[in-house]
């Protein structure tokens, strides 16, 4: 896959350089610095050449460097710094957020909202190598009922009953003969399972506005419709198509084209249109997101940074739940969680096909979607989106002042659910959505920006930074940021707004995990110590050296220990030789190293 790099502003050619030596060229400074590096060309009114030659194509510059055979006679390199202010001033993150009514009025201004906000978040994604591949971005919303009903009116499909119906956005392989067979084997599992298929629809996209790379690994895109007869209630339905998308998952696992069959969303409530696009092309790549008829009362946008994988089309986001601006540097020992619970996992509302669902995991895929998976499988368990996140990522609860003393209920949640979850550890802002409710919510360090703000005309805006929608401040009656550990919620069919201790009030109050936690927690009382020792200096010392203790390991750990009765942090680096390359023995621990995914900047 191509490199990853922010997008860049066109260079100044230099003169050709000698074969042997070639200096980089004025895009190199450019390429790093970016944006940053535009605006203060653009400031230098007084060197027109020199801004004239960055807004040309940094192509000509670059085949004029790398065309050896045009290089007539060297000259000497030129060497520049790159300005470190530029570099500073280059951010590297998702931009996220959503747009909300409070009415639950559908509405195709709420979508155009979304995709201007998105546009604007350009500078927040990264691209590939050939400056038109995105990352990634996309748009989770309602289904636009109308605009479907108009499709199946033309094709003589009877109006969609919306409550019985699911739609499923699906990647195809690109080859027709295996899109066929991904096909055979969707409707397979659907009638299998007793629904029935209704219709494929071709997504209307403009192929012109997608970049070289992303255009190699384009899959099809189409959607399918299915009716659910056999169930009423709304979280059954929902709890049918997931299972179906698990099965499907399974049937197709052996077949070559496996990878390239992907759900983007499969639900009677909500649909994701997303793809390895810049910001400002989604909306032009997918005809429907034009269309007037295309009404939602909410939508999530993302704009994606790769950072732990490369970029593909499936791992854009919004996930089937959420969008997430961050990294999980956990997330290893999560999947290996979670993959030990699966023979143990059980409850009521899957009627006995819990293994039907397995696995919860995927190793192949990004942090975010594995994190997608754990909150939708908690979701279809029968948890709310609030209390799910709130078992994923917690807040730092202990020893808070407002929790302990205001509301010692979410303190009692916490403490249930610690030894059940694991927390997905990691710099985090998560955007969620069932349909039903949108929210969001910052991880417990609090290392991503969301800012928030409700207008007295029923709406509600979140988003990575102020200003990516034009907005009337005197309408603003609401405003604030999300801070470490906080939430925020929308109930789209209520109208109801909760900030982060109503919410938590709310989720925490639904059970009583303080009784339950008196009832089934066994405290292990602490054993005093001896009142005198039993070994001489000696001794201690020959014990230590036999077992591989060193004086930094007893005066920095072993002693800390005993002092404060945990173990010891540090913040400084580690650059002792690896003990597998060491001549000289080594305790075991030495040969283990704990894994820490790569950060990007907030």
């Amino acid at each position: 896959m191509a490199a990853t790099l922010p997008r860049a502003v066109a260079p100044s050619p230099r003169p050709a350089a000698a074969a042997g030596l070639l200096p980089l060229p004025r895009a190199a400074p450019l390429l790093l610095a970016g944006r940053a590096a535009a605006r203060r060309l653009r400031a230098r009114g007084a060197r027109a050449p020199a801004l004239a030659a960055a807004r040309r194509s940094w192509a000509v510059s670059a085949r004029a460097v790398l065309d050896v055979s045009r290089h007539r006679a060297p000259q000497k390199p030129v060497q520049e710094a790159a300005d470190m202010n530029d570099i500073l001033a280059e951010r590297g993150a998702c931009g996220v957020g959503f747009v909300a009514n409070l009415n639950n009025e559908p509405s195709f201004n709420i979508v155009r909202d979304a995709l201007t906000a998105l546009g604007c978040m350009e500078h927040r994604g990264g691209c590939g190598a050939d400056n038109d591949s995105g990352d990634g971005a996309g748009l989770m919303s309602g289904i636009p009922w109308d605009l479907f009903n108009d499709w199946g009116s033309k094709q003589g499909l009877a109006p969609f009953e919306k409550t019985h119906t699911g739609v499923g956005m699906v990647f195809l392989p690109q080859d027709d003969n295996s899109a066929a067979e991904a096909k055979a084997v969707v409707e397979k599992v659907f009638t299998d399972e007793g629904l029935e298929v209704l219709g494929w629809r071709p997504v209307p996209f403009d192929v012109s506005v997608v970049g070289r790379n992303a255009k190699e690994t384009m899959p099809k895109i189409e959607q399918i419709f299915v009716k659910i007869a056999k169930e009423d209630d709304a979280d059954d339905i929902e709890r049918e198509l997931y299972i179906c998308r698990k099965l499907i998952e399974r049937a197709a696992k052996s077949a070559s084209w496996a990878d390239e069959l992907y759900f983007c969303s499969l639900s009677s409530k909500t649909i994701i249109y997303k793809g390895m696009l810049r910001s400002e092309v989604l909306g032009q790549f997918y005809l429907d997101l034009r269309n007037e008829l295309y009404k939602s009362p909410f939508a999530i946008y993302h704009r994606r940074f790769s950072t732990n994988t490369s970029p593909r089309w499936p791992l854009a986001q919004p996930m089937r739940l959420l969008g997430h601006n961050g990294e999980i540097n956990t997330i290893q020992g999560n999947l290996n969680w979670m993959r030990s619970r699966e023979a143990t996992i059980q409850s009521p509302v899957w009627r006995g096909r819990e293994n039907e669902i397995r696995p919860f995991g995927d190793p192949k895929a990004s942090d975010s979607a594995n994190l997608d998976n754990a909150a939708e499988l908690l979701l279809r368990s029968g948890r709310s989106p609030a209390e799910a996140m709130m078992m994923l990522v917690p807040e730092a609860y202990k020893n808070h002042p407002t929790l302990s003393i205001k509301y010692p209920e979410a303190v009692d949640f916490y403490e249930y659910y610690k030894g059940q979850m694991e927390a997905w550890d990691g710099p985090a802002l998560l955007l969620f959505s069932d349909g039903r409710t949108v929210g969001a919510c910052l991880d417990r360090n609090g290392l991503r920006p969301a800012r928030y703000w409700r207008t007295s005309d029923g709406f509600v805006y979140v988003a990575s930074e102020v200003g990516v929608i034009p907005m009337d401040e005197s309408k603003v009656v609401m405003k604030g940021r999300l801070g470490p550990g906080m939430m925020i919620t929308v109930d789209l069919q209520t109208g109801q707004v909760l900030e982060n201790t109503e919410v938590k009030k709310k989720v925490a109050s639904a059970n009583p995990y303080g009784d339950w936690l008196q009832q089934s927690t066994r405290s292990i009382k602490p054993v005093n110590f001896q009142s005198s020792p039993v070994m001489d200096n000696e001794t201690v010392m020959r014990h230590q050296q036999a077992f591989g203790y060193s004086s930094e390991d007893v005066q920095m750990v072993i002693e800390t220990m005993a002092s404060q009765g945990k173990e010891p942090t540090f913040c400084m680096g580690d650059d002792i030789p690896l003990a597998v390359l060491s001549q000289k023995p080594h305790m075991l621990f030495d040969y283990f190293k704990q894994r820490f995914a790569q950060v990007s900047s907030p």
